[in-house]
């Protein structure tokens, strides 16, 4: 009898074996007659069969490549920092890690899959730290400053691989620029501060919110490529000047 809460799988399935058993007709001759007529029939030897060495087969796998891709972003990242993306190929990377080229392409379609994925995390983090500051009642736009802040000070922190990241959320194949997005979404960010500024009546209603976070993501974006060849204190300058340039015309102007 199976404890509560376990479904009990059905008999037979993949490990069934085959029994071949030898039967005489179920034909009752009279009495005194031979039986003549014999034949094979194919009987079946049901056992249990719980899938259980597929399941934990497959776990064992997921888990071999989740630490392989783990492996392989922790040499990258290393090697970004060392040597810089550019300089940096996946025949580098492949070597570091000691596997096959072939690995990471298994893995990662490209190197700026890799920087991507490295910048996603900080993203992540940007994201919740937001919406932590709107639950806790701290004004949209306000905390849309923040944000901006934030995105571009880590970017700063994080030199060439920032610029490689945004260069790719710029890209003009615009599969190559929703993938990116999906991974590091700050106009979709950008586009939730601004929905909920909308709802605590800081925005003029004529205002499209998803026209201006495009815009406004867009200088960011454009900022942050200028990360490593412009110096910082200009790109937070530069950032406070496009704030202001947005305040002054989404926000409802007193007669």
């Amino acid at each position: 009898m199976a404890p509560d809460g376990i479904t009990v799988p059905p008999m037979g399935g993949a490990n069934v074996r085959k029994k071949r058993r030898w039967r005489r007709s179920a034909h009752t001759p009279k009495e005194g007659a031979r039986r003549t007529r014999n034949y094979w029939y194919t009987g079946y030897n049901f056992g249990y069969t719980s899938r259980m060495d597929f399941v934990i087969e497959i776990g064992r796998r997921q888990r071999k490549r989740q630490a392989m891709h783990q492996s392989l972003l922790d040499v990258a990242q290393r090697l970004f920092e060392e040597q810089g993306v550019s300089r940096t190929t996946v025949d580098d990377i492949a070597q570091a890690a000691d596997v096959a080229r072939t690995t990471v392409f298994n893995h990662f379609p490209s190197k700026e899959a890799i920087a991507l994925e490295l910048a996603s995390d900080t993203m992540q983090h940007i994201a919740e730290q937001s919406q932590a500051l709107l639950e806790s009642g701290t004004a949209a736009l306000e905390v849309l400053q923040c944000a901006a802040r934030a995105v571009l000070d880590s970017a700063i922190n994080q030199g060439e691989l920032a610029a490689a990241v945004a260069r790719e959320l710029l890209q003009s194949d615009p599969d190559r620029a929703g993938r990116a997005s999906e991974l590091v979404p700050v106009k979709h960010i950008v586009e939730a501060i601004l929905f909920q500024a909308r709802e605590e009546d800081s925005l003029r209603t004529d205002v499209p919110v998803e026209i201006v976070a495009e815009r406004f993501t867009g200088q960011v974006i454009q900022l942050v490529t200028q990360v490593g060849t412009c110096d910082a204190s200009k790109l937070r300058e530069h950032l406070s000047v496009c704030l202001d340039i947005l305040f002054n015309g989404i926000t409802e102007r007193s007669n």
